[in-house]
């Protein structure tokens, strides 16, 4: 996650959507200009509508924009974000195709 001060509006920004090796799932600031995407990066987001970054909206964000190959991407409550792949398995109680063969930690029930 980023603080709404590392948001320059002059400048245009994707979201990298993070995956740690064990489980744990995030979202990270990736100026457009900065060709190395952050540590553990799976995905980049189109650019990224300034409003949205300063107001850390990741629902906004994921329903805003596509991630590479313009694929849709969910996010949950806790900020976790899951392929549309993954959700659909998930739904239908199928094994999941988890992006980084490691499903994400979901907070607690």
């Amino acid at each position: 996650m980023w603080k709404r001060s590392e948001v320059d509006p002059s400048k245009k920004y994707q979201v990298a959507l993070c995956a740690s090796p064990s489980g744990s799932r995030s979202h990270a600031l990736h100026p457009l200009e900065h060709g190395v995407p952050p540590e553990n990066t799976i995905f980049l987001t189109e650019v990224v509508p300034t409003d949205l970054l300063l107001r850390r909206d990741f629902n906004g964000i994921s329903k805003a924009v596509r991630i590479d190959g313009g694929k849709q991407y969910w996010v949950d409550a806790h900020g976790v974000w899951l392929t549309m792949e993954e959700v659909s398995a998930l739904e239908e109680e199928l094994e999941v195709p988890w992006v980084n063969g490691m499903p994400p930690c979901f907070a607690p029930k």
